[in-house]
Formats: structure tokens, C-alpha cells, sequence
């Protein structure tokens, strides 16, 4: 968003600029034209480096998370693309009535009442949750119905702190329908640093904290015997001495 912005301004000023220019090629020499062109093309230069070196997250299209992993990287860019692929959590469970179906969305499960061997349960919630329909009799047609599993309307997922932090499987409720007993001790583990507080805030990279550190880093490329100690030292986890 943030560089279509500049890109319309630059459009803007160019438009401004364009009859003077015009004009100066008419009358000037063509060593004068060729200087104009050169002072545009110097200058689309510019605004083209500066939008490039924008953090992507500027426009929104950067998960927090991910933002701030990659804000102390050398290469931010190049950081946020590769972490690209990681599934960004958004949710652990679905309004009631309604089974995860993937990518953030929930639709809702119902019954559709019809005739013996008038259709099959929908693939994705058959045998899943607590999701079942059962038979009912229809005194208007005097037959007897069965309930088949039908997806609706599709809402987004919720976020509760009463399941697990990951995202329900497909075709369930919540991610409470597989969490382990002692599910809160294993996420408390998962989440809990295993290094030393200086490294924390780089996810316990060290080469991370060097290049965040660059007197640090000049150090340990002068004294590599004593960086590597240091780097032991640093990674270990405290909960294990």
C-alpha cells in the first residue's frame, strides 16, 4: 500500500513536470536534454531504493510475530521471506454448531432431513466431533427421514485460552477435542526460553544476537575460542545446568 501511495505522487509530479520538460527539450541544446533526462531518471532512482527499503510490515502484510524476529536480522527482507511458510496461528475454536475447515474459517454443520438413500454425510464431518443427525419421521410424507451432515454459512475461527494455541484439526470444533491431558505444562515448556535472557529477544540465536551487536561481533571474529565459550554459555538452557 505504501509504495502504490508513493507511486501516485510520483505520477502527480511527474505530470507537473512534464510540459516545462517538453519545453526545455524543444528550445535547449540536446547535451541539455540529455542532463534533464538524466536528473529524472537519477530521481526515479531514488524513490524506487527508498520504497524498496521499507519494511513489507509497514504495509500490513507482515504478522507481528514475524516482524519482530526479523526486525534485528541483517536482512529483513530476506528474513520475512523465509519465514514465509510458517502457518500464522489465528485461532483455536469455532462458534457452536460449526467445524474448522482450514485457513482461519469455520462453517457451520447442520441436518438435511431426506429419504432413505437420498444422499451422504458431507466428507469433511463425517465421524468427527460430536457432530450426528440421527432419523426423523415425516408425518407429511409419512416416510421415515435420516439426518445427513450438510456445511453452511462460514464464519471466522475464535481464539480461546481454554484449548490449545494451534489451530482445530479439519472438520472439528476445537483443538480441545485432541489436547493432551497436561496440555497447559506443554505449551508453558514450548513456549519457555531455553537460553539465557540476553539471547530471548533473538529466539536464542546467537549468530542473530552478533549481527544485532556488531561490536559483539567484531569480538567474536577476533577471538573465536573465547566466542564459541561465550556462545555455549549464552545457548544453554538455565532450567538444565
Amino acid at each position: 500500500m505504501l509504495r502504490l501511495q508513493k507511486g501516485q505522487h510520483l505520477k502527480k509530479r511527474c505530470k507537473l513536470w512534464a510540459p516545462t520538460w517538453q519545453k526545455e527539450v524543444g528550445s535547449a541544446p540536446e547535451a541539455s536534454s540529455g542532463h534533464n533526462w538524466l536528473m529524472i531518471r537519477t530521481f526515479l532512482t531514488t524513490i524506487a531504493l527508498i520504497a524498496g527499503a521499507i519494511p513489507v510490515s509497514a504495509a500490513g502484510e507482515v504478522a507481528p510475530e514475524i516482524h519482530q524476529l526479523c526486525l534485528q536480522a541483517a536482512d529483513y527482507r530476506g528474513c520475512v521471506e523465509a519465514q514465509a511458510g510458517t502457518p500464522e496461528y489465528l485461532g483455536n475454536k469455532c462458534p457452536d454448531n460449526h467445524a474448522y475447515v482450514g485457513e482461519g474459517k469455520c462453517q457451520r454443520v447442520y441436518c438435511d432431513w431426506v429419504g432413505l438413500g437420498g444422499g451422504h454425510h458431507e466428507p469433511l464431518v463425517a465421524g468427527k466431533s460430536s457432530w450426528r443427525c440421527g432419523n426423523n419421521y415425516n408425518f407429511w410424507k409419512d416416510e421415515l427421514q435420516v439426518g445427513i451432515l450438510r456445511l453452511g454459512a462460514t464464519v471466522k475461527v475464535e481464539q480461546t485460552s481454554d484449548c490449545p494455541s494451534i489451530a482445530p484439526q479439519e472438520g472439528w470444533n476445537s483443538s480441545c477435542e485432541h489436547a493432551e491431558d497436561n496440555w497447559r505444562a506443554i505449551e508453558a515448556e514450548a513456549k519457555r526460553p531455553k537460553c539465557t535472557k540476553k539471547l530471548v529477544p533473538f529466539e536464542c540465536d546467537w549468530n542473530a544476537y552478533l549481527e544485532a551487536n556488531p561490536s559483539m561481533k567484531a569480538w567474536a571474529e577476533s577471538n573465536p575460542e573465547a566466542a564459541e565459550k561465550q556462545r555455549i554459555k549464552l545457548e544453554a538452557d538455565p532450567l538444565k545446568k
